[in-house]
């Protein structure tokens, strides 16, 4: 790749983390997030408003930015073009606001409005529509031209697509829970903001803490595995070249697209050293989960990589 080539799609890359800014706080507006949480106690509210720094704009422009730079990998790496390339962003970043939605339900129900599962809906759908198209008209992919030809899914029988589901759903679980204590539990700020406590078990005593309280949380978080796997599956198969690679790719949209960056930003709801710490945990079983299930996925991908396809 050329320099004049690397220096316009960095351009266009910081075109479209600006864009996607702008593209979230529409959605904000649109859904209502971005109004105040009525939920909120005074004194949680209050903690939270002087907690966070004047930057928030330029905070917001950084978590989009890297985003904006693994979906300019994506489009570079992507055997597709055009309207189906544009389907698999959608899909992706549909699934970022519906996990937001889903996995706050349990956890934060009594810190956040009654209608937060329909907000963020509605802002990952104006954000999708808008996103997606954007990204690819910006980054040349409804221009260019592909030679290869994709390994279809639909190629696979019945037994590869449910041990597929199978190891996948095992891996989301495990790592879950295996980050959620060896990282965020660690923190002592985090176990009294959600435990009430800085009381700590250990690890085998955390899970049999869950399984007598909440049994229903692992069914709760497979089903969430088997929705995060097939809205972000379209990305993942679209990567050129061999497994190794696809695992790379994989690890890194994962890591950007598992809402790790959105915790870059202040919000009314975490305090700032769980905010960063659940952006560590995250950023972490995003790079742990994307490498095994691009790992797992890429290994049909036999075909020669081919040349990186220019950015028009």
């Amino acid at each position: 790749m050329t320099a004049g080539r690397s220096i316009a799609i960095g351009l266009k890359t910081i075109i479209l983390a600006i864009g996607s800014t702008i593209i979230f706080i529409i959605a904000a507006m649109v859904s209502g997030l971005g109004r105040p949480t009525p939920g909120a106690s005074g004194a949680t509210a209050g903690a939270s408003a002087s907690g966070q720094p004047q930057n928030v704009l330029l905070l917001l422009f950084l978590a989009t930015l890297i985003q904006a730079i693994v979906v300019a990998y994506l489009v570079l790496e992507a055997r597709w073009k055009g309207w189906k390339l544009a389907g698999a962003i959608f899909l992706l970043d549909l699934n970022l606001w519906a996990q937001a939605g889903i996995e706050s339900a349990p956890y934060l129900r009594d810190r956040l409005p009654s209608n937060f599962g329909t907000q963020t809906l509605v802002a990952g759908l104006v954000s999708a529509v808008l996103f997606a198209p954007f990204a690819v008209w910006i980054l040349g992919g409804f221009r260019r031209a592909t030679s290869e030809a994709p390994v279809e899914l639909a190629h696979w029988s019945i037994a590869r697509w449910t041990s597929t589901l199978a190891a996948t759903t095992v891996a989301f679980v495990a790592l879950y829970y295996l980050c959620g204590y060896y990282i965020a539990w660690q923190n002592p700020a985090l176990r009294q903001f959600y435990s009430g406590t800085t009381a700590i078990r250990s690890f085998w005593g955390q899970i049999a803490w869950i399984w007598t309280s909440t049994p229903w949380m692992f069914p709760f978080q497979a089903g969430r595995s088997l929705l995060f796997v097939a809205m972000t599956l379209p990305a993942v198969r679209m990567l050129r070249g061999g497994c190794l690679r696809v695992a790379f790719g994989t690890a890194l949209l994962y890591a950007a697209w598992d809402g790790a960056t959105g915790l870059i930003v202040p919000n009314p709801i975490f305090p700032p050293t769980v905010a960063h710490t659940h952006l560590v945990e995250l950023a972490v079983w995003g790079l742990l989960f994307g490498t095994f299930v691009g790992w797992l996925v890429g290994r049909d991908n036999v075909a020669p990589p081919g040349r990186i396809p220019q950015v028009a």
